[in-house]
């Protein structure tokens, strides 16, 4: 099976992360949010849980690069080992599920916490 060559999240989950991160980041002095690491804590949170990610309505915005986001091949790896993913589904497509879930789930934590993100929450 073929790997994708880039992944990203749908449009309305993308706007949505885009907007939270400049938000926070205005408030950051000397160091940013970065859209890479929160993406790929947003998949490892998803592995977490174990839960099998809903399937993406629509098309997604190819924003990352497979080989640029995971050049270690962790994401996949861990992924993969996971089973979280359907048989006939190229892994880093539930990679791919797994990071609009938890940016999803991200975001929605941000703006129910009134502009902060509860990290204790999220992470527990």
């Amino acid at each position: 099976m073929e790997e994708p060559q880039r992944i990203g999240l749908s449009p309305e989950i993308n706007s949505q992360f885009d907007s939270m991160l400049k938000e926070l980041n205005n408030e950051v002095i000397g160091s940013e949010l970065i859209k890479f690491d929160l993406y790929r804590l947003a998949v490892a949170l998803g592995i977490k849980k174990g839960n099998t990610p809903p399937p993406i309505n629509g098309k997604t915005e190819s924003i990352f690069r497979v080989n640029e986001l995971d050049p270690d091949k962790a994401l996949y790896i861990a992924t993969e080992t996971s089973r979280l993913g359907y048989s006939d589904e190229p892994v880093y497509r539930t990679v791919e599920r797994l990071g609009e879930q938890g940016v999803r789930e991200i975001c929605r934590a941000y703006k129910e916490n009134m502009g902060s993100i509860p990290w204790n929450k999220i992470l527990d």
